[in-house]
């Protein structure tokens, strides 16, 4: 049911299962048939060819081929969805994700970030922002965003949406969502396992 997974980045809680995934597509009775694309920065794919050469013939696709899209290179363009990569400050080969799609939709994931003009770029008019938010106020990480550094991006950017992502345990005592709106000045979601988003596009949209 998979054809296409986006990275923004090679770290563990981002790119971890990539091991399991590849072993699991190449098993001689359930496993893939079709084309299995993965996509990313140049640096990233150059993990998964250090990963697939570490385990050797364990991750080798078996009975289907394996396409690996340099983001950096090209937009990946499927489906009727564009992908688009833009560098931001977190590690080399970190990349936040813009998608839009052919009937206007735009969704940006900025992945792992500080503050930085490329989320910024690829928030633009998002109609849907999902932003890391890993520490809360007053706990700031370099490499890391708190809640009214996210709303602050998404305001200048001006993406109409904005849900807060990627929480480390200590967010989960505090107020997440109330620095965030503050700074954005709208409301703002908290993403949860599972949650599922309809994302409509600003024209398509009732007017207030």
């Amino acid at each position: 049911r998979i054809d296409r997974v986006l990275f923004t980045h090679h770290h563990l809680d981002h790119f971890g299962e990539i091991g399991h995934l590849l072993f699991a597509a190449r098993l001689p009775v359930h496993g893939r048939r079709k084309p299995l694309t993965l996509a990313g920065s140049g640096p990233l794919l150059a993990a998964v060819r250090a990963f697939q050469k570490l385990f050797g013939h364990w991750l080798k696709p078996t009975g289907f081929s394996l396409i690996l899209h340099d983001l950096d290179e090209e937009p990946l363009v499927g489906e009727g969805v564009r992908v688009s990569g833009y560098a931001v400050d977190h590690i080399p080969a970190s990349r936040a994700l813009r998608l839009e799609e052919e009937g206007g939709a735009v969704l940006t994931l900025s992945g792992d970030t500080d503050l930085c003009d490329g989320v910024v770029t690829a928030a633009r008019d998002a109609d849907l922002f999902v932003c890391e938010a890993s520490f809360p106020e007053g706990s700031k990480k370099p490499g890391h965003l708190v809640p009214s550094e996210a709303g602050a991006l998404a305001r200048r950017a001006g993406a109409r949406r904005l849900l807060l992502n990627h929480f480390y345990p200590e967010c989960d005592q505090v107020d997440m969502a109330s620095p965030a709106a503050a700074a954005f000045g709208r409301p703002v979601e908290l993403a949860e396992d599972g949650m599922v988003v309809d994302i409509l596009p600003a024209a398509m949209k009732p007017a207030s």
